[in-house]
């Protein structure tokens, strides 16, 4: 057909144009179907839905492979968590007899059970082989999208507990009595003055350096950040803060913040410093506890991925020189461990599994969730040690495992990516075996 044949006022989406795309126009289209990075799908709404077609993409989505799918799934439905799926039938049997599109939000269980998030957005056409509808489909993994939110949602909650907590320390900061302190550099005498309920007192302390080594009110693990600032503020002029566990305020070492200024003469020396201590104690486990939550995965008590990844990054900050081995560890059969004996089962698996590595590497390693039925290790200096600590726990848990040698300049994602072909190849290898 001659071009200039073409109406003036035919769209430039209309799809009457795809006439230039000559005699092979279903090959080309379905060579953009296949290469297309959103999951298309054709389904046949009945009282179940069966898939007609379904594109590369859409595998990668759900983490099936066409032979999986041919084989195990049946009905799309049963794919989806139960209560989606209800939502999901009812969504489609309200609109297709209107001929209407479809959208809506569903959870689905992958090849590997984890939970996946999937957008669902469809176009009804016109069946010309049967009586059922049928629905072209688009469906996008918004998991960590999904993921995301809920993370940014518990964050904030517990950003607003610790801000109101803040709140409440502050105002108890403005009205509780203290101590406060006086300290002379050239003299080494330091004088607290006591402002508590039944002690009034005042107390000097000379040759403070000798007093602090021999009866030190400061925990050991702390004396030399605590001796570290106060000789800072004697050089130079300093208004900070200091956290340290202390026994000064008796009944034990408990946590006190000192707030701490140098006093400078006209010629800039450090003539005393002064500060006022205050015990946190409670402040500072209800921060510590609310940062174990923002950091720590609910179910197993390890890390969350993102909070793992951060401990491993200072982990190896600490020895830079040394070698590291991280480590990828992936149950085996876990869907199938959730479709048989159900979720809780399932937790106390997962449960079973944290604790047994935790218990096998110790304090040596830093151990994370990554996520559904994986977890990352990262350890330093045990070479074969790591393989034979992991076939140890696999007797009491099943799964597959990659290790890589790596260190700390090594970007952490690709040292991921190297252990999870590794635990992959070792997957396969069983499965042959097996």
């Amino acid at each position: 057909m001659e071009r200039e044949n073409e109406p003036d006022n035919l769209d430039i989406n209309d799809y009457h144009r795809l006439r230039y795309l000559g005699d092979n126009v279903n090959e080309i289209l379905q060579s953009v179907l296949e290469n297309i990075r959103a999951g298309i799908g054709l389904f046949e709404v009945g009282e179940s839905i069966r898939a007609l077609y379904l594109n590369d993409a859409y595998f990668q989505c759900i983490g099936y492979s066409k032979e999986d799918y041919d084989k195990e799934i049946q009905d799309v439905l049963s794919t989806l968590l139960p209560e989606d799926a209800a939502g999901f039938l009812a969504c489609i049997s309200e609109n297709a007899p209107k001929g209407r599109p479809i959208y809506y939000i569903i959870r689905g269980y992958r090849k590997n059970g984890e939970i996946g998030w999937f957008e669902v957005k469809g176009e009804p056409l016109e069946n010309h082989i049967g009586k059922n509808p049928i629905y072209l489909t688009v469906i996008s993994d918004i998991t960590v999208e999904k993921e995301s939110e809920a993370q940014v949602r518990e964050l904030k909650q517990i950003n607003d507990e610790l801000t109101l907590q803040q709140e409440r320390y502050k105002i108890l900061e403005a009205t509780a009595m203290g101590l406060l302190f006086e300290y002379y550099p050239e003299k080494d005498t330091m004088v607290f003055s006591y402002n508590l309920p039944g002690n009034k007192k005042r107390k000097e302390v000379r040759n403070y350096s000798v007093h602090m080594k021999n009866s030190p009110f400061v925990h050991s693990s702390h004396q030399k950040m605590f001796c570290e600032a106060l000789q800072e503020a004697c050089k130079g002029e300093v208004d900070k803060n200091l956290e340290y566990l202390s026994s000064i305020s008796g009944g034990g070492y408990r946590w006190h913040r000192t707030h701490y200024k140098s006093i400078l003469d006209n010629e800039g020396k450090v003539i005393s410093v002064i500060g006022r201590i205050q015990d946190i104690h409670e402040e500072y486990m209800e921060k510590a506890k609310l940062n174990y939550r923002a950091e720590t995965d609910g179910l197993t008590g390890l890390y969350r991925k993102e909070a793992a990844f951060e401990k491993m990054r200072e982990y190896m900050v600490e020895a830079p020189k040394e070698v590291y081995y991280f480590s990828l560890v992936d149950l085996d059969h876990f869907k199938q461990i959730n479709d048989l004996h159900g979720h809780q089962y399932g937790d106390r698996i997962l449960r079973q599994t944290s604790q047994a590595l935790s218990a096998g590497f110790g304090e040596s390693a830093v151990i994370g969730r990554f996520g559904g039925d994986e977890f990352i290790i990262l350890t330093r200096g045990l070479s074969e040690e790591v393989r034979q600590i992991l076939l140890k726990v696999r007797e009491q848990c099943s799964f597959c495992f990659g290790t890589v040698k790596t260190g700390a300049e090594d970007p952490l994602m690709e040292v991921f990516e190297e252990a999870d072909k590794r635990m992959y190849h070792q997957k396969a290898l069983r499965k042959e075996e097996n």
